[in-house]
């Protein structure tokens, strides 16, 4: 597998975690799930490689994923790291406030499998064909 496809996802819900494992699985994207956000910043500070990608729950425990961004966002060593919030409501201010902290992208989690199978497929597509991404090799041997 290509190191660049390597997302840390934090999600509390069992099943969305399998869906999920089940997607990227299939398009051999590494990935590690987590489950409570107090889990993040201590993983991405003893993991041996950064994720490409950080995904958010904004429903996490203890703290929802507009905290945990914050923290993300603050650390000198991640910051750069793109970071897409998973909502489940569409509230105005919450979206703004994700984007003021320095989300990358901030979607609804949808609620049919069809979308579901479309949203993954696009955003598989955006990050991994479309955008460019850091390199994390130079950030991460200044943190080691």
């Amino acid at each position: 597998m290509e190191t660049k496809k390597y997302i840390l996802m934090l999600e509390g819900d069992e099943q969305d975690r399998e869906l999920s494992k089940d997607y990227f699985d299939a398009h051999k994207i590494r990935f590690d799930h987590l489950v409570l956000s107090s889990e993040v910043i201590p993983f991405l500070q003893h993991s041996p490689q950064l994720p490409a990608i950080i995904l958010l729950t904004m429903n996490s425990l203890p703290d929802n994923g507009l905290s945990v961004l914050k923290k993300i966002k603050a650390n000198e060593h991640f910051k750069h790291i793109p970071v897409i919030i998973l909502g489940e409501d569409t509230q105005p201010e919450l979206i703004k406030d994700c984007y003021v902290a320095g989300a990358s992208t901030f979607f609804n989690k949808p609620f049919s499998f069809k979308l579901t199978d479309d949203t993954i497929k696009t955003f598989i597509h955006y990050w991994f064909e479309v955008a460019q991404l850091p390199d994390h090799k130079t950030v991460y041997s200044d943190f080691k």
